[in-house]
């Protein structure tokens, strides 16, 4: 994909996706769940507008639905259209024509040299980095890289995420909760057995003092949904470098240290 039809595409999906969020807060205040179901209103408040102000609440989240869907279809065609949706997405149980519009529009897989720099930019590398910090240089301000290490996977107060927050969230909140309702494939070959493995690990979590079986069941369960990620992103990166002509390297572990990622 060309990064003009990228930047487009990127346009097409953040805008659907605020009509998206605009059709859930117009539907919470007409006290309806995002699939336009009754909530249950026991315990509310009263709401306070009237029945005129009801209406217009109602047509604004009628439009944005409108809006939304006429905006998915561009976003299908386009998708559809790339040669890596054939090749890899529409295979994937789990992860449909929006989240891989998303993660297409997010990610300049040029850019992407190394699948450690896809992890890095999904926000999924524990390790340090050179921070980044925003400085204002006459009236515009840029980005400039620092000697100090932050967390890769953290943001740290006073520089700017060095991940790409938007993308993390649809990863790992979304598409990690998909594959388990689905039973993909990679939540049966990785998210179920590492998170079984963490329950038994001695090791201790990366800069904590409890070792992976004494932690809670939501930080393994957490742990093992990034890993699930990670494999997946490892995966799209052989095959997307791969379809657009690009050189392919094995991820740093299996290139330098000899380690390759085993289920346990």
């Amino acid at each position: 994909m060309k990064e003009t039809e990228r930047k487009r595409l990127k346009a097409l999906v953040r805008t659907m996706y605020d009509y998206q969020d605009l059709r859930i807060r117009t539907a919470g205040r007409l006290r309806l769940k995002a699939d336009d179901t009754p909530q249950d209103d026991t315990n509310m408040a009263e709401p306070i507008f009237s029945e005129s102000d009801y209406k217009i609440i109602e047509y604004v989240k009628e439009d944005s639905e409108n809006l939304e869907k006429m905006l998915a279809k561009d976003i299908e065609k386009i998708v559809k259209a790339d040669p890596l949706w054939d090749a890899f997405f529409d295979g994937v149980k789990g992860c449909g024509i929006l989240m891989s519009a998303a993660i297409m529009a997010e990610v300049d897989i040029e850019k992407a040299t190394t699948v450690s720099k896809l992890w890095q930019y999904a926000g999924l590398n524990p390790g340090l980095v050179r921070g980044k910090k925003r400085v204002q240089k006459g009236k515009e301000y840029e980005i400039v890289i620092t000697d100090t290490m932050v967390r890769g996977d953290r943001k740290t107060p006073g520089f700017v995420a060095p991940y790409n927050s938007w993308l993390r969230t649809k990863l790992c909140g979304v598409l990690a909760d998909c594959f388990i309702r689905a039973k993909s494939s990679y939540a049966l070959d990785y998210y179920y057995p590492y998170k079984q493995r963490l329950e038994h690990e001695e090791r201790k979590v990366e800069g904590g003092e409890k070792s992976w079986k004494d932690e809670t069941k939501g930080h393994r369960d957490n742990a093992a949904r990034r890993y699930m990620i990670k494999m997946f992103l490892k995966d799209l990166y052989v095959v997307w470098r791969t379809v657009e002509g690009l050189p392919v390297r094995a991820p740093y572990q299996e290139e330098y240290l000899g380690h390759k990622h085993e289920v346990a």
